[in-house]
């Protein structure tokens, strides 16, 4: 490597820590601010950065879809089944299951149709993850002597308590095979690692976090003992380009889930993106969400400024990520600024807090 090149590594890296130590210490001051007109300001700083770097703010209903039906998106996505509220679940599915067992009373060919007749067909084997269970539900159903008539009743929350109680080792399974981790890392493996080796993670931690992607399907951080050095590095979140709460513009939910909607994102980065979205009224007691859409194509993003693009419909097509805008450097600097103006301010407010504290002690 000529000494140039290291030069331009060694000055990019350094830039890169610059801008994770501002918005670090941004984050650190928003999450102690009251909400007043000064964390509204470094909010709205925070949010042009974000946009600066190819990012949208999109305005979508509050809640445009049920609890339920929201849960069956973060099921299939995260390979695991959790929340079931218990007040979904109904007296009928509750009493079948309490009932000694009596399989056989039913043929299965009858419990197979009651089964498509039901919301399971209708609106959960929509999802690949609940699809590749259907085998196992119709036999656990007839082993439990269900009823067809139940079955059709049954909720959806009275399939997913199901499901997790007789059929989890098949669900989990599935998406270990098929989840998002290992597809984006089977189709982006050399570029992720530049990705990261640009940034100046260790790559060691690279070699092991690409290993644990591919085995396990997880992109989470860990600390690697490496020749006698304990190394950390950056773990990974799946986030939806097409949010959970808007999937306004998709023909079936599930549609949220394939790799075209999906992006690894790194925690702190994730956490922040979401920090920074919020509920608005609009009038006449409306509700809004602010949300903060990741930019086209982005299969993976370590910080705001540094990411991957991918076409999973598409994988020969080759795309460059966009540019941050041309401002982007002028507002980091703006907004090292302002935290070390609001953080200065709050010092001396507490300061002056625990001078007067100790004068009234007097």
């Amino acid at each position: 490597m000529s000494g140039k090149k290291h030069k331009e590594i060694i000055d990019e890296r350094r830039r890169i820590e610059r801008t994770a130590g501002i918005l670090d210490k941004a984050m650190v001051l928003l999450n102690t601010m009251p909400h007043n007109e000064q964390r509204e300001r470094l909010v709205k700083m925070l949010r042009t950065y974000v946009i600066n770097n190819n990012c949208s703010l999109i305005v979508t209903p509050e809640n445009p879809i049920s609890p339920e039906h929201k849960l069956l998106i973060r099921d299939d996505c995260n390979g695991k089944i959790s929340n079931i509220a218990k007040e979904y679940i109904s007296e009928e599915y509750n009493e079948a299951l309490c009932r000694k067992r009596t399989g056989g009373e039913y043929s299965t060919d009858d419990l197979r149709k009651a089964l498509k007749r039901s919301v399971y067909q209708r609106e959960m084997a929509e999802f690949p993850v609940y699809k590749a269970v259907s085998f196992p539900l119709l036999k656990n159903l007839a082993e439990h002597g269900f009823a067809p008539s139940t079955i059709e009743r049954m909720r959806i929350s009275d399939f997913r308590d199901f499901i997790k109680e007789f059929c989890y080792d098949e669900f989990v399974k599935f998406r270990e095979r098929q989840g998002f981790v290992k597809v984006f890392i089977r189709n982006n493996e050399q570029n992720f690692y530049n990705l990261l080796h640009s940034s100046g993670v260790h790559p060691a931690y690279i070699e092991k976090l690409i290993a644990n992607m591919y085995e396990k399907g997880s992109a989470d951080e860990f600390v690697l003992e490496y020749k006698g050095q304990r190394i950390n590095g950056p773990g990974f979140d799946i986030d939806h380009k097409n949010p959970v709460y808007c999937p306004n513009d998709i023909k079936s939910y599930m549609e949220v889930n394939l790799p075209r909607s999906l992006a690894i994102v790194e925690k702190h980065t994730h956490r922040m993106k979401h920090k920074l979205e919020r509920k608005i009224n609009v009038g006449d007691g409306v509700r809004m969400y602010e949300k903060i859409l990741l930019p086209q194509h982005c299969s993976a993003m370590l910080d705001f400024e540094h990411y991957m693009v991918f076409d999973f419909e598409n994988p020969e097509r080759q795309i460059l990520p966009p540019q941050p805008h041309a401002e982007n450097l002028i507002y980091l600097n703006k907004l090292e600024e302002l935290v070390y103006l609001l953080s200065f301010e709050r010092n001396a407010r507490i300061v002056d807090s625990y001078v007067v504290r100790n004068m009234r002690r007097k």
